[in-house]
């Protein structure tokens, strides 16, 4: 027989078996697009993750959506503050509350929990160059049970973070 290790701290597990799965390659995917049509699809609530966040389609999305009265929220790698694309500024004019993850390395999320039930993941950065020059992906997750991990993990972040202001 073969004998699995035993890994701690555990995996984390969604209690859903067969959630509804999207998935894009970049740069043909037009990748971008998608993430807009996910952001104005959503009522209540959307909570970012990112390392790199210079794309202004996805910046202006939600700053629509802010508008609209969903609760949005930003995590951000440091390395955002001197970027000199970073659309840092123009959430912040927005009235997005925006956090700063002072883990000791890099932030290198690249995630967006919408209305606590759909996980936006992969290695797609919130870019330009995600979208039109890098070989990237992007999953869009329909799994509340796996909404409220990656929630959870987005909440114990923020509770560690430096909230920014204008």
């Amino acid at each position: 027989f073969i004998l699995y290790p035993v890994f701690y701290p555990p995996w984390l597990t969604s209690s859903s078996e067969k959630a509804p799965l999207r998935v894009c390659f970049s740069p043909e995917g037009q990748c971008t697009d998608k993430i807009v049509d996910a952001i104005n699809s959503t009522q209540s609530s959307i909570s970012v993750a990112a390392y790199a966040f210079t794309c202004p389609q996805i910046a202006e999305a939600l700053g629509d959506a802010y508008r609209r009265g969903v609760d949005v929220q930003l995590l951000i790698d440091k390395s955002q503050i001197k970027e000199k694309y970073s659309q840092l500024s123009f959430l912040l004019k927005e009235g997005i509350p925006v956090f700063i993850d002072t883990t000791e390395g890099i932030s290198h999320n690249k995630t967006m929990i919408l209305d606590n039930r759909w996980v936006l993941t992969g290695s797609f950065n919130f870019t330009r160059a995600a979208n039109s020059k890098n070989a990237e992906n992007l999953l869009l997750i329909d799994d509340p049970s796996l909404a409220q991990i990656y929630k959870g993990n987005w909440e114990n972040r923020v509770e560690r973070a430096k909230r920014v202001s204008e």
